[in-house]
């Protein structure tokens, strides 16, 4: 499957970066400070749900070429650096396998960044990973001819059963069709326990044509493995939306989903719905979202937040989107946005929002409630599939003081093709360059990974805070142009960051480390 666009996987989602020029080669040398605070190999303990995408180099038939790929899995680790057990599931150009990790170790610094290689039958895959705490990390793959990014959490055991997955779930998975196009679902059902699944719905958006919201096909089902794997690792099958996919089971309100139809690559997460009957009154805060995804010309990403009033009024709405370098700002200049949204009848939770900006135009948006404080996302306006996250924001005021600290990094992008990074940012309270910070990151188009890279620069907080703010990192690679992102504070714990520099697409997100 060829990756004519590059997905983003953004934690919680996510998203789940980029650069504009090869640098370098191979591991860079850059020597790095000393890491500190208070992680070490001792902090990543115990049984791991990771689910990543990116791009591989394929090599069937033909030329070598992109493709897009996923992979999914459990991993165990022991507190001192081994990893002493897991299985993956990966979706590549050349077939679907299902493989056990067997020898394979990790490491971690004091700042929570890491080292993680995970073997099985094919060889070793290497990863760069930050802990944004014991329990939660970010990951991405260093391997020459794959890149990938993604996130892991810890697994509760106790959950690993058909009747621990019980209510309404609500699910985001993106990918590429047999076609291929590019193609964001999400959507909404009900585990009933067993694995019988009902009351399944779901939005489609193929190559930027929406399918409007539509019922579950038959032979919508669940279930865990028999094999032991169920019981060992967490894994299961489910058909959802029409799709077939291994899923790893986090807890019972998370689940970590790759398709595996070979003709199709797939990958997603499914979360826990609060039971309630969603209305218009659900959205009454303000909120911040993050998408990425693809448009008729290539890569585009967006961030941006609006204030909900619980009776279908949008205000104070701002988005930035880089469609390929090209950058819209809302409001424009010049221009006034207003804005509504509905939330369906039925109480499920689905729902549009829509805004028009005097100068711009109107852009289009659906979504699936799991809480009053959080949905799935998904851009409809023509020619775009894209589609991500949206959480309650705080409501201020923001400032470099409730922001001061230490964060994990993933962002993942396109400038020639993919590049993920992920990383520690430190902040601090004082103004001028208050942000600095250490990654890692793989370069696909150059088949380059560099480690240790250093930056530094300003994050620029407008008052209250709850708006668009700048940082800029400008790294010590002297061929690396900087990085200018507008950044969205969810809360003092999470910031929303979408590039605007034009020679670069680039997303991600930074979660406070404790």
């Amino acid at each position: 499957m060829s990756t004519s666009t590059k997905r983003w996987v953004l934690l919680a989602t996510i998203l789940l970066a980029s650069l504009t020029a090869a640098c370098g080669g191979g591991r860079t040398p850059v020597g790095p400070p000393i890491p500190t605070g208070n992680f070490s190999n001792a902090n990543l303990k115990g049984q791991y749900a990771f689910l990543m995408s990116g791009t591989e180099l394929c090599s069937g038939s033909g030329s070598p070429r992109p493709s897009f790929f996923t992979r999914a899995g459990s991993f165990t680790a022991d507190g001192s650096g081994h990893i002493t057990g897991g299985l993956e599931d990966v979706n590549l150009c050349s077939g679907v396998f299902t493989l056990q990790f067997t020898n394979s170790t990790y490491s971690i610094t004091a700042d929570g960044r890491g080292t993680l290689s995970l073997t099985n039958s094919t060889g070793t895959t290497n990863y760069s990973i930050t802990l944004s705490s014991a329990t939660a990390g970010v990951i991405a793959e260093t391997d020459v001819n794959l890149t990938a990014s993604g996130s892991f959490q810890r697994q509760n055991v106790a959950a690993f059963s058909d009747l621990a997955i019980i209510g309404g779930y609500v699910f985001d998975f993106a990918g590429i069709t047999a076609t291929p196009n590019p193609e964001s679902v999400i959507g909404r059902f009900d585990a009933v326990g067993g694995g019988v699944i009902t009351s399944g719905l779901f939005d489609s958006n193929v190559a930027g044509t929406p399918s409007g919201q539509q019922p579950f096909p038959a032979g919508a089902f669940y279930k865990l493995d028999t094999n032991g794997d169920g019981t060992n690792f967490g894994r299961g099958t489910a058909n959802i939306a029409g799709h077939i996919f291994a899923y790893y089971i986090v807890d019972a309100t998370r689940l970590k989903l790759l398709g595996t139809d070979p003709a199709e690559a797939f990958s997603g997460e499914a979360f826990a719905q609060q039971n309630i009957s969603f209305t218009a009154a659900s959205l009454n805060s303000g909120f911040a979202f993050l998408l990425g995804g693809s448009s008729s010309t290539g890569p585009i990403a967006t961030a941006g937040r609006f204030t909900a009033d619980g009776a279908g009024n949008l205000t104070s709405i701002f988005l930035d989107e880089n469609d390929s370098g090209r950058v819209t700002l809302l409001p424009s200049q010049g221009g006034t946005v207003t804005g509504t949204y509905t939330v369906d009848m039925g109480g499920f939770g689905g729902g549009t929002a829509t805004w028009t900006d005097t100068k711009a135009g109107t852009f289009f948006f659906i979504f699936y409630l799991i809480s009053p404080t959080n949905a799935v996302f998904q851009e409809i306006d023509s020619k775009i599939t894209s589609d991500g996250t949206l959480l309650a924001q705080t409501a201020g005021p923001v400032s470099p003081a409730t922001l001061a600290g230490d964060f994990a990094f993933v962002w993942s992008g396109v400038s020639t093709d993919e590049e993920d990074f992920v990383g520690q940012l430190k902040l601090t309270s004082a103004s001028g360059n208050n942000a600095t910070g250490i990654m890692d990151f793989n370069e696909f188009a150059a088949g380059q990974q560099f480690f240790n890279i250093q930056f530094d620069g300003p994050l620029t907080i407008v008052p209250p805070g709850t708006g668009p703010n700048t940082l800029v990192a400008t790294t010590t690679l002297s061929s690396l142009m900087p990085f200018t992102f507008t950044a969205y504070a969810v809360d003092s714990n999470n910031v929303f960051l979408v590039g605007v520099d034009k020679t670069r697409v680039i997303a991600g997100s930074v979660v406070r480390q404790p």
